[in-house]
């Protein structure tokens, strides 16, 4: 009974992630090591407006951050020289 529940579980939990994709943001692709075509394709892509990849952390985190409103200045605003211009 619980492999049924945990099956349920993931199923809702993948609809729900995909449900809430705005429009401009890319979508999935399927492919964790991309070859040939696919692969020139990608890199020639802006990192924004590529698809999210399985265990593609660093590229998936970047899209997210940024199509869901957590900007990199947030991250960067503890930089030691902001923190340095806060003291003063």
């Amino acid at each position: 009974m619980t492999f049924r529940a945990t099956i349920l579980s993931l199923t809702t939990i993948v609809s729900l992630m995909t449900s809430s994709l705005s429009a401009d943001e890319p979508g999935w692709l399927n492919v964790v090591v991309a070859r040939g075509a696919l692969r020139e394709q990608i890199r020639a892509t802006p990192i924004l407006e590529r698809p999210y990849r399985p265990l593609h952390f660093y590229g998936n985190a970047v899209r997210r951050a940024y199509y869901r409103g957590q900007g990199s200045g947030q991250i960067l605003s503890a930089a030691p020289s902001a923190v340095a211009n806060a003291q003063q």
